[in-house]
């Protein structure tokens, strides 16, 4: 069942206020943990993989289910994440500095006070200082820059990449929950084969060590959706979903109930 794509106020409280706070606190922790660990390559793909799983979490805990939003919401905290690394970086290196821009019309003591930098400035300066990747190399000026896109870059992509299966899971419009898995479990090949028959789904030249999976939405209104998975002769994995209505949901309610201990579905 589809989520709705239209525009509200909730998505864009996700994606102008939730999401730069899941970055900035993941930024905080990125900027702490650098100093003792940070692996080139690897540590980008962790703080990525860190801010979907959190995102993740809070869309389910939140029962939020505009998936455009989400996803905009997932780039604007993972994109957030490495900028705030260096920003937290920048605030580190000038501590008891007044920050660039930030000093009041009335405060005349210019000889008194030590200004930073702006945190362009900072950055171009590091930039120049260069940046060590390995052993003796180091990446200076331009290809410092580049190093620092791939890390937002690798961000970016690994929080997709981890937020992109929650985002198949069907979403009940009418009452505004995820859906979740009630039963399942493997069956032997004659359960597997039963019910296929009863989704309908046809054209299974082989079938071997099928599953099934039943979901609902937590309201109970929508549709139960069964997934059968099973492997073909060429070890390939095929995947069959199907929405069902009543008389098919109570046929594989029967189907299960039957099954041996062996075969016993696992309710959730």
């Amino acid at each position: 069942m589809p989520s709705t794509w239209r525009f509200s106020w909730d998505s864009l409280g996700w994606i102008l206020i939730a999401a730069p706070l899941v970055g900035l606190v993941f930024a905080w922790i990125g900027h702490r943990v650098q100093a003792d660990f940070a692996p080139l390559i690897l540590f980008p793909i962790l703080l990525g993989t860190a801010v979907g799983i959190t995102i993740v979490g809070l869309i389910r805990f939140a029962q939020f289910g505009n998936r455009s939003a989400i996803f905009a919401a997932v780039v604007v905290a993972a994109t957030t994440a490495p900028l705030g690394e260096h920003y937290f970086g920048y605030l580190s290196a000038y501590p008891g500095f007044q920050v660039a821009g930030s000093a009041s019309s009335s405060d005349h003591s210019s000889l008194v006070r030590q200004v930073a930098p702006s945190f362009g400035a900072y950055l171009q300066a590091q930039a120049a200082r260069g940046r060590p990747l390995w052993g003796d190399v180091v990446a200076h000026g331009v290809f410092a820059w580049v190093s620092w896109a791939l890390d937002a870059a690798l961000t970016v992509v690994a929080a997709i990449l981890v937020t992109l299966p929650a985002l198949r899971v069907p979403y009940c419009s009418r009452c505004g929950t995820w859906y979740r898995t009630t039963r399942n479990g493997k069956v032997d090949l004659t359960t597997g084969r039963r019910l296929a028959e009863i989704c309908g789904i046809e054209d299974i030249a082989s079938l071997h060590s099928p599953r099934y999976r039943l979901a609902v939405c937590q309201g109970g209104c929508g549709p139960m959706r069964c997934e059968l998975s099973w492997e073909e002769s060429s070890n390939a994995v095929s995947v069959a979903r199907v929405w069902l209505t009543s008389e098919q949901r109570r046929q594989i309610a029967e189907v299960l109930d039957g099954l041996s201990e062996e075969f016993r579905p696992i309710d959730e």
